[in-house]
Protein backbone atom coordinates (compact mmCIF):
# COMPACT_ATOMS: atom_id res chain seq x y z
CA UNK A 1 0.00 0.00 0.00
CA UNK A 2 1.20 3.39 -0.56
CA UNK A 3 2.69 5.26 2.12
CA UNK A 4 1.03 8.48 2.70
CA UNK A 5 2.64 11.89 2.53
CA UNK A 6 2.66 14.33 5.24
CA UNK A 7 0.12 17.02 3.22
CA UNK A 8 -2.31 13.54 3.03
CA UNK A 9 -1.82 13.25 7.15
CA UNK A 10 -2.27 16.70 7.66
CA UNK A 11 -5.60 16.55 6.15
CA UNK A 12 -6.90 13.47 7.32
CA UNK A 13 -6.37 15.05 10.90
CA UNK A 14 -7.44 18.85 10.19
CA UNK A 15 -10.19 18.87 7.78
CA UNK A 16 -12.47 20.00 10.05
CA UNK A 17 -10.72 23.18 9.48
CA UNK A 18 -12.59 23.09 5.78
CA UNK A 19 -15.76 21.62 6.88
CA UNK A 20 -16.92 22.77 10.09
CA UNK A 21 -15.08 26.03 10.26
CA UNK A 22 -14.92 27.35 6.50
CA UNK A 23 -10.96 27.72 6.13
CA UNK A 24 -9.82 26.94 2.97
CA UNK A 25 -5.99 25.41 1.58
CA UNK A 26 -4.00 28.30 0.99
CA UNK A 27 -0.55 26.41 1.07
CA UNK A 28 0.30 22.05 0.32
CA UNK A 29 3.20 21.16 0.34
CA UNK A 30 5.99 18.10 0.92
CA UNK A 31 9.08 17.85 2.03
CA UNK A 32 11.70 17.19 -1.16
CA UNK A 33 13.97 14.68 0.93
CA UNK A 34 11.53 13.18 3.30
CA UNK A 35 8.05 14.06 1.38
CA UNK A 36 6.09 11.20 3.82
CA UNK A 37 6.82 13.28 7.28
CA UNK A 38 7.94 16.99 6.33
CA UNK A 39 6.20 19.90 4.79
CA UNK A 40 3.54 22.30 5.03
CA UNK A 41 -0.10 22.71 5.10
CA UNK A 42 -1.74 26.40 5.21
CA UNK A 43 -5.18 26.76 6.24
CA UNK A 44 -6.63 30.26 5.64
CA UNK A 45 -10.15 31.79 7.06
CA UNK A 46 -10.90 35.15 6.76
CA UNK A 47 -9.29 36.17 9.81
CA UNK A 48 -6.55 33.81 10.92
CA UNK A 49 -4.13 31.31 9.52
CA UNK A 50 -3.53 28.06 10.78
CA UNK A 51 -0.34 26.53 9.86
CA UNK A 52 1.26 23.22 10.07
CA UNK A 53 4.66 22.15 9.58
CA UNK A 54 7.21 19.48 10.16
CA UNK A 55 11.11 19.00 9.66
CA UNK A 56 12.67 15.61 10.45
CA UNK A 57 9.00 14.37 11.38
CA UNK A 58 8.63 16.75 14.31
CA UNK A 59 5.36 18.65 13.74
CA UNK A 60 4.10 22.37 14.64
CA UNK A 61 1.17 24.02 14.87
CA UNK A 62 0.84 27.71 15.10
CA UNK A 63 -1.94 30.53 13.81
CA UNK A 64 -1.76 34.26 13.33
CA UNK A 65 -4.45 36.71 12.31
CA UNK A 66 -4.20 38.40 9.19
CA UNK A 67 -3.82 41.31 10.11
CA UNK A 68 -0.60 41.05 12.02
CA UNK A 69 0.98 38.73 9.91
CA UNK A 70 3.43 35.89 10.58
CA UNK A 71 5.68 37.06 12.61
CA UNK A 72 3.10 38.05 15.22
CA UNK A 73 1.71 34.11 15.51
CA UNK A 74 0.74 32.07 18.91
CA UNK A 75 0.53 28.41 19.27
CA UNK A 76 -0.80 25.47 21.79
CA UNK A 77 2.54 25.42 23.67
CA UNK A 78 2.00 28.96 24.63
CA UNK A 79 -1.46 29.05 25.27
CA UNK A 80 -1.54 25.45 27.37
CA UNK A 81 1.48 27.13 29.27
CA UNK A 82 -0.52 29.78 30.42
CA UNK A 83 -3.70 28.14 30.84
CA UNK A 84 -2.17 25.60 33.11
CA UNK A 85 0.19 27.70 35.59
CA UNK A 86 -1.25 29.36 38.28
CA UNK A 87 -0.06 33.16 39.35
CA UNK A 88 2.66 31.81 41.67
CA UNK A 89 3.87 29.70 38.77
CA UNK A 90 3.82 32.48 36.14
CA UNK A 91 5.98 34.27 38.34
CA UNK A 92 8.48 31.79 38.44
CA UNK A 93 8.09 31.38 34.71
CA UNK A 94 8.68 35.31 34.00
CA UNK A 95 11.36 35.70 36.44
CA UNK A 96 14.39 37.60 34.89
CA UNK A 97 16.91 36.64 37.76
CA UNK A 98 19.14 33.86 37.22
CA UNK A 99 18.52 32.91 40.31
CA UNK A 100 15.00 31.53 39.09
CA UNK A 101 16.30 29.98 35.86
CA UNK A 102 16.17 25.76 37.92
CA UNK A 103 12.68 26.82 39.09
CA UNK A 104 11.57 27.71 36.02
CA UNK A 105 12.93 25.35 33.61
CA UNK A 106 11.95 22.18 36.25
CA UNK A 107 8.39 23.99 35.91
CA UNK A 108 8.42 24.47 32.24
CA UNK A 109 9.15 20.99 31.98
CA UNK A 110 6.23 19.83 34.34
CA UNK A 111 3.58 22.10 32.06
CA UNK A 112 5.16 21.99 28.30
CA UNK A 113 2.74 20.52 26.22
CA UNK A 114 4.62 18.02 24.84
CA UNK A 115 5.51 16.58 27.95
CA UNK A 116 2.16 15.52 29.21
CA UNK A 117 1.46 11.87 29.17
CA UNK A 118 -1.10 11.80 26.57
CA UNK A 119 1.71 13.77 23.86
CA UNK A 120 4.13 11.22 24.18
CA UNK A 121 4.66 7.56 22.37
CA UNK A 122 7.23 5.78 23.39
CA UNK A 123 8.79 3.19 20.89
CA UNK A 124 6.92 3.40 17.58
CA UNK A 125 8.39 4.89 13.78
CA UNK A 126 8.85 8.31 12.92
CA UNK A 127 5.67 8.12 10.94
CA UNK A 128 3.70 6.95 14.00
CA UNK A 129 4.76 9.26 16.54
CA UNK A 130 3.89 11.82 13.49
CA UNK A 131 0.64 10.67 13.19
CA UNK A 132 0.37 10.76 16.75
CA UNK A 133 1.20 14.35 17.18
CA UNK A 134 -0.84 15.80 14.40
CA UNK A 135 -3.65 14.01 16.13
CA UNK A 136 -3.12 15.58 19.65
CA UNK A 137 -2.94 19.16 17.69
CA UNK A 138 -6.11 18.82 16.39
CA UNK A 139 -7.59 17.82 19.36
CA UNK A 140 -6.40 20.38 20.68
CA UNK A 141 -7.91 22.67 18.17
CA UNK A 142 -11.20 21.46 18.34
CA UNK A 143 -11.24 21.80 21.64
CA UNK A 144 -10.23 25.16 22.17
CA UNK A 145 -12.00 26.22 18.69
CA UNK A 146 -12.54 29.31 20.97
CA UNK A 147 -9.60 30.35 21.02
CA UNK A 148 -7.99 29.97 17.35
CA UNK A 149 -10.19 29.12 15.19
CA UNK A 150 -13.73 31.56 15.21
CA UNK A 151 -12.24 34.83 15.07
CA UNK A 152 -12.59 35.49 18.58
CA UNK A 153 -9.12 37.36 19.41
CA UNK A 154 -10.71 38.65 22.67
CA UNK A 155 -8.03 36.33 24.84
CA UNK A 156 -5.49 37.36 22.83
CA UNK A 157 -3.73 39.93 24.05
CA UNK A 158 -3.08 38.26 27.39
CA UNK A 159 -1.74 35.09 25.72
CA UNK A 160 0.41 36.74 23.18
CA UNK A 161 1.77 39.28 25.95
CA UNK A 162 2.91 36.47 28.35
CA UNK A 163 4.68 34.47 24.88
CA UNK A 164 6.64 37.56 24.61
CA UNK A 165 7.37 38.36 28.34
CA UNK A 166 8.02 34.49 28.89
CA UNK A 167 10.72 34.43 26.06
CA UNK A 168 12.33 37.53 27.36
CA UNK A 169 12.44 35.79 30.52
CA UNK A 170 13.95 33.20 29.63
CA UNK A 171 16.57 34.82 28.09
CA UNK A 172 17.32 37.03 30.47
CA UNK A 173 17.75 34.31 32.95
CA UNK A 174 20.10 32.64 30.54
CA UNK A 175 22.08 35.58 31.14
CA UNK A 176 21.76 37.02 27.97
CA UNK A 177 22.01 40.26 27.01
CA UNK A 178 18.37 41.88 25.84
CA UNK A 179 20.33 44.72 23.71
CA UNK A 180 21.19 44.28 20.02
CA UNK A 181 21.27 46.87 17.17
CA UNK A 182 18.75 47.64 14.77
CA UNK A 183 18.40 49.94 11.64
CA UNK A 184 15.82 52.41 12.14
CA UNK A 185 15.22 56.02 10.58
CA UNK A 186 15.93 59.53 12.48
CA UNK A 187 13.26 62.11 12.50
CA UNK A 188 14.95 63.48 9.24
CA UNK A 189 14.45 60.27 7.38
CA UNK A 190 18.06 59.10 8.26
CA UNK A 191 18.82 55.53 8.66
CA UNK A 192 20.85 54.81 11.50
CA UNK A 193 21.96 51.92 13.92
CA UNK A 194 20.66 51.60 17.58
CA UNK A 195 20.68 49.93 20.31
CA UNK A 196 17.61 48.59 22.26
CA UNK A 197 15.53 45.32 23.03
CA UNK A 198 15.13 42.75 20.82
CA UNK A 199 11.97 42.23 22.04
CA UNK A 200 10.79 45.92 21.47
CA UNK A 201 8.63 45.05 17.94
CA UNK A 202 6.80 42.64 19.70
CA UNK A 203 6.69 44.57 22.97
CA UNK A 204 4.88 47.35 20.97
CA UNK A 205 2.68 44.86 19.33
CA UNK A 206 1.13 43.67 22.73
CA UNK A 207 0.46 46.81 23.32
CA UNK A 208 -1.33 47.22 19.81
CA UNK A 209 -3.76 44.45 20.73
CA UNK A 210 -4.29 45.41 23.81
CA UNK A 211 -5.95 48.93 22.76
CA UNK A 212 -7.03 47.57 19.93
CA UNK A 213 -8.62 44.42 21.46
CA UNK A 214 -9.15 45.72 25.24
CA UNK A 215 -10.54 48.70 24.22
Amino acid sequence: MKEMTFTERVRKYFGFLESKYGFKVTQLSNGDIRPHTDGVVEYTSDTTVVVIDSEAGSAAVWFYRIQDGRKYDLDPVAIHEYLSTNNTEKQILLSTSSKDYAAASALFNQKFLLNQNEWKLEGGTTEEKLEHRLANYAYWLKTHADLCLTGDFSQWPQFYEYKIHRARADHLMRGKDELGYARVKDSEGNWKLVKQSIFKDKLEHVEKLKKEILK
